[in-house]
């Protein structure tokens, strides 16, 4: 059965976890009264299966074969309903005909069921023959998937399961690359796009390099939109994270979500402290975006979601040993990606440009900072515009 399926292949749960950064265990019993399970690094340590890559999802084991128990002062693991509220998303009854694609490298043999696992315990139709929302190809649109990887397994699990939480009405695609290279990931991404995704988020980056521009426009394919992940830190010594430093993609920071009864939205929400920001050193800033600090160049980010390792999301990956908790801006940049899709924005006008110009709709970040900056508004969150939660968290649909 689906549901036992981490236990009866124990064995199996057991190697692979081995690929993945020791995590902290914390039992169910615990997880009531506890703070969330600590994450960590969701990486490959073989350098062969990195590459060039840069790995930003955090993850964390504790449930099993049962969703974790809330924990005290509604500080996460966060449902797909917590989400839902938390973002004023009219999750029930949009999205029907639109689809999100997620690229990650190399093959998960189990998302169709780690995906299953996630949208049952979160009340959302299965993915069958009445309605078939899942897909999975590799990166020239075949059904022969590269070879398998536990650790970026993770990636896609999660990268679904976050996109489905947004928008449980979409259709779901799966583009599978060769590899964690910039070369896979453009081909993955215009494949995602050729078979007519809404949005598309690759669940990982690569940090800048000169020559970037030769690969911008695989990143660039309105009206299909391409989010993703800003990466981690500020300024990352001078070089963002690709693809979100290209002018044509949405870069996506994180934030601190938990609830918050003393306020007017019942939730409170800050810049996340590891979430990146900076400008660009090869991309040039879009007309739509202010100037601030980084002037003729790319600043990151445009728009954030929920992505702190302090309030992680819930999700079920068979790597993980089954129920864990997954953080980082690729958690963040998933979900705006399902936000696209639950929009279904079919418009000449670029996805940027409707954001920036769409304040009123989303719920304006100011406090927090992931770096020092003198105040600076390129690193700590103020009113209107800055760089590392952008122009604000989703508050319902209007901006995308």
């Amino acid at each position: 059965m689906r549901t036992h399926r981490w236990t009866t292949l124990g064995g199996v749960a057991a190697m692979l976890l081995t690929t993945i950064a020791p995590l902290t265990l914390l039992t169910t019993s615990a997880a009531a009264t506890a703070a969330p399970p600590a994450t960590s690094a969701a990486c490959p340590r073989d350098a062969k299966d990195t590459g060039p890559a840069t790995c930003l999802l955090r993850a964390g084991t504790g449930g099993g074969d049962q969703p974790l128990p809330r924990v005290t002062a509604g500080r996460g693991p966060l449902t797909a309903a917590d989400l839902q509220e938390a973002y004023r998303l009219p999750a029930d009854w949009l999205g029907g005909g639109q689809s999100v694609a997620v690229v990650t490298p190399y093959d998960n043999p189990a998302a169709g069921d780690e995906l299953a696992e996630y949208r049952k315990a979160n009340g959302m139709p299965p993915c069958d023959a009445d309605f078939p929302c899942f897909k999975k190809i590799n990166q020239r649109g075949g059904d022969t998937p590269p070879a398998p990887s536990p650790a970026w397994a993770v990636h896609s699990g999660v990268g679904l399961q976050l996109a489905a939480a947004a928008c449980p009405n979409c259709k779901l695609l799966l583009v599978q690359a060769d590899d964690p290279s910039p070369a896979s990931m453009a081909a993955a991404v215009d494949q995602a796009a050729e078979q007519g995704a809404t949005a598309v988020v690759p669940m990982w980056g690569v940090a800048e390099y000169d020559g970037q521009n030769a690969l911008a426009a695989h990143f660039d394919h309105a009206p299909t939109t391409v989010v993703a992940p800003s990466g981690q830190g500020f300024n990352n010594g001078g070089r963002q994270i690709l693809p979100a430093a290209y002018p044509s993609v949405i870069a996506v920071g994180g934030t601190q979500l938990y609830r918050d009864s003393a306020t007017t939205r019942g939730w409170n929400e800050s810049v996340w402290r590891d979430t990146a920001s900076g400008c660009s050193m090869y991309g040039t800033r879009p007309a739509w975006q202010p100037a601030g600090a980084c002037g003729s160049r790319r600043t990151v980010a445009d728009v954030a979601a929920v992505g702190s390792a302090d309030t992680p999301v819930q999700v079920y990956s068979t790597s993980l040993g089954g129920w864990g908790t997954a953080a980082g801006t690729p958690v963040a940049a998933a979900f705006i990606a399902g936000v696209y899709g639950l929009a279904g924005t079919d418009s000449p006008t670029p996805a940027g440009r409707r954001l920036y110009a769409s304040a009123q709709y989303l719920n304006d970040i100011t406090a927090g900072s992931n770096g020092a900056c003198g105040g600076g508004k390129i690193c700590t969150a103020a009113r209107g515009y800055d760089g590392p939660s952008g122009m604000g968290t989703p508050n319902g649909t209007g901006a995308f």
